[in-house]
């Protein structure tokens, strides 16, 4: 992990804290922000239950080998570097399901059907989880038992399309009929990385799975696996709904918000929604050297805006 996180620095300019927070996915508008402008949102939650103790002890370590420079304003950083083949291409973690989730969904899908072709009717599933059990088998009974061959070919469709390196850990992690899974210390050894470089590959192949399924590039699959999230909470679009008829202190007051609150909305859907928002007349705000508050928030929604025009994102 350390190999990762001195990548992860590389060409950025982070807090150490910020970017634990980052990798956690706890959803603050600060960490938010700070991942938007420094092009970490893909990691969004990469890590859930990476502890504390650990990422700082990494980090020091880091820090004492000179990988990672402190900058005066307390941020990381470290010279920009080429990426290495296991590096995650297809992570989205504010609009996708859980990693874990989506991979014990797809491991039992795949052992359910394997069960199925090889015609043993009595199996332990490899995940415990209720709801999962019951999602994977109603999935099979309306979609993939009517074609199981067409089922088959399609999800073979979806690996062969993959890098040879995701592709091989991907079907040396899924269980069969008579098949186990590949440990993550053999497939490292196999592979010539580490663990932890494997199990990214892991993550990074069950993400650019679940694009290409929700993509509609395997249609007996869609049904299987939960929608994307909304990257754009439900508050925040609920705010921009009302700010297209009214002002910033109106919205607040219909909310029963601050108006700062309301504020952080426009940044967050300027930020993650489909399009690029500028300062509208009808927000009503201040005009500017009024209120310095104001004069930050305008200051960030100018500097979002550019960055995702340079992104080629379109004007809403």
């Amino acid at each position: 992990m350390p190999t990762f996180l001195h990548y992860l620095f590389a060409g950025r300019h982070v807090r150490p804290v910020t970017m634990y927070h980052i990798l956690h996915g706890k959803r603050t508008f600060s960490n938010l922000y700070a991942a938007f402008i420094n092009d970490l949102l893909p990691f969004w939650g990469l890590l859930p239950h990476l502890s504390r103790p650990r990422y700082e002890k990494m980090i020091d370590y880091l820090v004492h080998q000179k990988l990672l420079t402190e900058a005066p304003d307390e941020t990381l950083t470290a010279p920009p570097a080429a990426l290495p083949a296991w590096w995650p291409t297809h992570v989205a973690g504010l609009t996708m399901p859980a990693y874990r989730e989506i991979g014990d969904i797809l491991t039992l899908a795949v052992q359910l059907i394997s069960q199925v072709q090889h015609q043993e009717r009595h199996f332990a599933p490899i995940t415990p989880h209720l709801l999962i059990q019951q999602r994977v088998k109603g999935w099979y009974e309306q979609a993939a038992k009517t074609d199981l061959p067409g089922t088959i070919a399609e999800f073979k469709s979806l690996v062969t399309a993959m890098p040879e390196l995701a592709g091989t850990v991907l079907v040396n992690r899924l269980v069969g009929a008579e098949t186990d899974v590949a440990s993550w210390q053999d497939l490292a050894a196999h592979l010539g990385v580490e663990p932890f470089q494997v199990q990214l590959v892991w993550i990074d192949a069950l993400a650019q799975l679940y694009q290409a399924i929700a993509g509609g590039q395997a249609a007996r699959w869609q049904g299987l696996l939960p929608p994307p999230t909304p990257a754009v909470t439900r508050s925040a679009q609920a705010t921009m709904q009302l700010l297209a008829d009214q002002s910033v202190d109106q919205t607040a007051q219909q909310r029963q918000l601050a108006a700062s609150t309301i504020r952080e909305h426009i940044l967050e859907a300027a930020m993650l929604g489909p399009a690029v928002i500028h300062e509208q007349p009808g927000w009503r705000l201040p005009p500017a050297k009024a209120d310095p508050v104001v004069d930050f928030f305008r200051g960030r929604l100018a500097a979002i805006a550019r960055q995702r025009q340079s992104r080629g994102v379109r004007l809403e």
